[in-house]
């Protein structure tokens, strides 16, 4: 007995919406992203929950106001090349 082969589907992407609000306020709100370069940013939702040059000291502080999960992101100054920073 011959076998056939289907074809095999691709999946469907995964369109996600987790954390679109924070994305979208990255995008949406320049002027702050500017005045925030060299920090870390824990945003929740539409609001700036803290920020500072130390991460570990920046996600504490989220914590501390009842984020459980924070959206901790690097804001790079303008003026500086861009590199590559991992959040917690």
């Amino acid at each position: 007995m011959a076998r056939t082969s289907a074809a095999r589907k691709r999946p469907e992407p995964i369109k996600s919406t987790h954390r679109q609000r924070e994305l979208d306020w990255m995008r949406t709100h320049p002027d702050e992203m500017r005045r925030l370069g060299g920090e870390w940013v824990v945003l929740e939702g539409n609001e700036i929950v803290a920020h500072g040059k130390n991460a570990a000291r920046v996600v504490a502080s989220a914590r501390r106001k009842g984020v459980v999960v924070p959206f901790v992101f690097f804001v790079e100054r303008p003026d500086v090349e861009p590199t590559a920073h991992l959040g917690l």
